[in-house]
């Protein structure tokens, strides 16, 4: 899952020498960012985040390695503080309790090195022998034992000599100075590298592999670099990781074909990466999030080029995702980006590099499942002491009963791309809230809870990554609250569908919304997907409305229904294969064109009032305009009990939904 070894390895071994003493490296800090369900970012909370930043109180870092969903760190001291996931004792400090923030591993000195595995740690020793700790029900920490969850370390024997080592899921490895791989653990598609798949509880060799200098461990395969450039892998193939051209499991090293003066591997969980001497990177194995970064989603069994990135010093692989470290110390990730592992500010997955915001000057990366960390030498960092720009006065509105949404202009730095933001009420010293943002335009928050019918003004000011400060812009133009709503039902769904009798196929997008996401989303193949909520009594008059974002139509789709308390049908607004929108009788089976079309891939609101009955009245409006004359038509003497959004009927439709509203009169 992550990138390890020495980058010297090679030179370490030329000369017979042990690893060098974590102290040689300039100490630096540790930084974070992705998911945090567990607290593998070391921030004290588990919330992830998408934009680099800083593990708190953890000074004099020199090299930083992930876990699947913890993480490790060595200090210049040659002692080792870990963090986040710890049911099988993988941060070593005697417990499986979870840790947010850092705590040191007992029993630890003189560590040159570090390295993770799914659940558990390794370290090496300035002496060259290794130490292991968590998870060891296949033997993964070398010491002959099978405990699955050891709480401190033990020492993998027989091994001395070490120079580098690395963790797999449930493997590891270890690289002599006489320039051979030893490994133990699971050895079920022949991870461990000695001709069988039998498992391993202590070291044994890696096929016949000499005059190695680098070496990874992955999911379930490893990889290892000759002194001649070439790559060897063996392990699990089933995604083409080995990279030899076949999907063919391998008990034994063999050497991928078409790479050459490599210096560097790292392996993730179905996907590897090699970084030649020329800093450009060859990747292959499983593509389905794009982390090989050539711009697809293709599996390849033979390596290929990693475009728009050169001039490469470092690698690291998560389960799925890729981060590279530049020659200027500029950081570029690509793949998978669920939890924001990338560090763009956004959840979107990349299939080609982005730069990583809000860090500059990183050494080193690892990475994780689904969390990564870079390591940051404070001498290449020079003291910065000039506050950002003041950002504009906020101004805003309130678009309910108990928000405020503000805006303003962003401020900038002579630093940092990704600015903090606090957010002051009713006096310049009250704060309420504080952001994020990497906007270099407008900034925007909604400020909730508030009392219908007050009023509120607003200062805001900015901070960047050094924590110099502005003072503060404002105070905003009194905005007062809406007063409560007389509305029977609305649903912004920043609950989620909270309210909501049913809902089946719908599902929540937090990159959509008006004015602010989630949004409920209808993106099915031949699907049905809709929700619907009982009103809790009759009404033979009423108001619908919603806001509605079309991305693309297979057939008409049902935008809303009213409906009786029953479920039986009353009127119903849709939306034919050409945008044009349609009032429909369920109960007279005629219908009505608006005349007018809704335009692709932007927010529009959508009203339908009238009054039920043989000759009931009914008005049709888009985005506040009536569109035709009242139509009538029979729909029954049934009142409305019931609002549907969405089509019951399988359809092939995308369409996002907000802001629903029903209510005795317009909106």
């Amino acid at each position: 899952m992550m990138r390890w070894g020495l980058v010297a390895v090679g030179c370490l071994i030329a000369a017979g020498l042990h690893p060098a003493e974590a102290s040689a490296v300039e100490p630096g800090a540790a930084w974070t960012w992705g998911g945090n369900g567990t607290g593998q970012l070391g921030n004290g909370t588990t919330t992830g985040r998408a934009t680099a930043a800083t593990v708190p109180s953890l000074g004099n870092v020199v090299k930083v390695e992930a876990g699947r969903e913890h993480s490790i760190a060595l200090r210049s001291d040659g002692t080792v503080w870990t963090w986040g996931f710890n049911e099988m004792g993988q941060l070593g400090d005697g417990t499986t309790t979870n840790r947010l923030s850092p705590v040191q591993v007992g029993g630890l000195s003189g560590v040159v090195d570090i390295a993770g595995g799914h659940y558990h740690s390794l370290a090496l020793l300035a002496d060259g022998t290794v130490r292991g700790w968590g998870y060891n029900s296949f033997g993964q920490l070398g010491n002959g034992a099978t405990t699955s969850a050891q709480r401190t370390p033990v020492t993998a024997s027989p091994l001395t000599d070490v120079v580098a080592i690395a963790g797999g899921r449930d493997m590891s490895y270890a690289l002599r100075s006489d320039g051979t791989v030893w490994g133990w653990g699971l050895n079920t598609t022949g991870q461990v590298g000695d001709g069988t798949t039998t498992m391993r509880t202590r070291p044994v060799r890696v096929g016949s592999l000499t005059n190695i200098t680098a070496l990874a461990g992955g999911r379930d395969h490893g990889l290892a670099v000759r002194g001649d450039g070439t790559v060897w892998s063996w392990g699990d193939n089933t995604q083409g990781q080995l990279g030899d051209g076949s999907l063919t499991n391998r008990l034994s090293p063999v050497q991928v074909t078409g790479v050459g003066g490599a210096v560097e591997v790292a392996a993730g969980a179905y996907h590897s990466l090699a970084r030649l001497s020329t800093g450009t990177l060859r990747a292959w194995g499983s593509n389905s999030n794009g982390q090989l970064g050539d711009g697809t989603t293709t599996r390849r069994t033979q390596s290929v080029a990693v475009p728009g990135v050169t001039g490469a010093t470092e690698i690291a692989t998560g389960r799925q995702h890729t981060v590279a470290v530049i020659a200027n110390g500029a950081l570029r990730a690509w793949g998978s980006n669920a939890n924001g592992q990338l560090g763009d500010g956004t959840l979107t997955d990349r299939t080609s590099a982005i730069t990583v915001g809000g860090i500059t000057g990183a050494a080193a990366v690892s990475a994780g499942r689904d969390h990564t960390m870079a390591f940051v030498p404070a001498a290449v960092t020079e003291p910065d002491t000039t506050p950002p720009t003041t950002p504009g006065i906020p101004t805003g509105q309130s678009n309910s009963s108990s928000t405020i949404s503000l805006s303003w202009a962003a401020a900038t730095d002579n630093v940092s791309t990704s600015l903090r933001y606090q957010v002051f009420e009713d006096t310049a010293t009250n704060q309420v809230a504080e952001l994020t943002s990497a906007s270099t335009g407008t900034v925007t928050y909604t400020r909730s809870g508030l009392a219908a019918g007050s009023t509120h003004t607003y200062w805001v000011r900015a901070i960047d990554a050094a924590g110099n400060i502005r003072p503060t812009a404002g105070p905003s133009a009194p905005i007062t609250v809406q007063q409560a709503s007389s509305a029977i039902f609305e649903s912004d769904f920043s609950a989620g569908f909270t309210g909501w009798t049913t809902n089946t196929g719908l599902t929540l997008d937090s990159t959509q919304g008006a004015p602010s996401a989630p949004s409920p989303r209808g993106n099915p193949v031949a699907a049905r997907a809709y929700a619907a909520r009982n009103l809790g009594a009759t009404y033979p008059s009423l108001c619908h409305s919603e806001q509605i974002r079309v991305t693309s139509l297979g057939t008409s789709i049902d935008l809303f229904r009213l409906r009786t308390a029953t479920d039986g049908g009353i009127v119903r607004v849709y939306i034919d294969t050409n945008r044009v929108l349609w009032i429909r009788s369920d109960a007279a089976g005629t219908q009505r064109s608006s005349g007018v079309a809704v335009p692709l891939n932007s927010w529009h609101t959508v009203e339908l009032c009238g009054t039920v009955g043989t000759a009931g009245t009914w008005t049709l409006s888009l985005d506040g305009t009536q569109r035709g004359t009242p139509w009538q038509s029979n729909t029954g003497t049934t009142p409305v009990g019931r609002v549907q959004i969405g089509d019951t009927a399988a359809k092939t439709w995308t369409i996002n939904f907000d802001d629903v509203r029903t209510d005795r009169s317009p909106n």
